[in-house]
């Protein structure tokens, strides 16, 4: 399992396999596939490149940190099957092309991946 940080360098998710995971390891923020990155909508939201989680429009909003311990959630069971519901959902997995962008996003990556790119964007 492996830290995902935030501008300030705070652990804001954890990420176990492709899966990132809120920071109690309890909810199932989003997947990343390929270099897709997906919260709860069914298409892509952001792409995943040089360890760096973007939006769509190439901002920032979190870094992949350490490997963590434990290597693995404690209700892994759970987590898998919560996670094989959300790749159910996938409908849309053509990635966009994002622009490289030194920016970091306003918006946090748990707030961005339960929202969902449409109401990300008019926030």
């Amino acid at each position: 399992m492996t830290s995902i940080v935030d501008k300030n360098g705070n652990t804001i998710a954890y990420m176990y396999l492709t899966i990132i995971l809120d920071v109690e390891q309890k909810q199932v923020l989003g997947l990343v596939l390929g270099n897709c990155l997906f919260g709860h909508e069914s298409a892509p939201v952001g792409k995943f490149f040089k360890d760096t989680f973007r939006k769509s429009n190439g901002e920032i909003l979190a870094l992949l940190g350490k490997e963590v311990f434990p290597e693995k959630p404690a209700d892994e069971k759970r987590i898998l099957r919560d996670a094989w519901a959300m790749l159910s959902r996938v409908k849309d997995h053509t990635c966009m092309w994002i622009e490289e962008n030194h920016k970091w996003s306003n918006e946090d990556l748990k707030n961005y991946l339960l929202l969902g790119l449409a109401e990300a964007q008019i926030a």
